[in-house]
């Protein structure tokens, strides 16, 4: 499975940006960030890339935005790259 990740250095601004998706009929999940990425606070906010564009104006607007990741699951792990 593949997908995006938003990326936070606050676990509250991850929460945050999880209820405002939510709230605006996202479907999307709280997730724990890939150590792969190096970065960030532990919590990151999963979704389909298919709705990249859709929320990356609002997903910026929070200080402590890290960057969104992109992440690509196979046999032998996944491979995370910065978008």
């Amino acid at each position: 499975m593949n997908y995006v990740i938003a990326v936070y250095r606050s676990r509250n601004a991850s929460m945050r940006v999880y209820n405002f998706l939510i709230s605006n009929g996202v479907t999307c999940a709280l997730v724990s960030t890939p150590r792969s990425a190096r970065v960030g606070c532990g919590l990151s906010v999963k979704f389909s890339r298919d709705i990249l564009p859709k929320v990356r104006n609002a997903l910026q607007s929070v200080e402590t935005f890290v960057g969104f990741f992109f992440v690509q699951n196979t046999y032998t792990g996944s491979t995370v790259t910065r978008i």
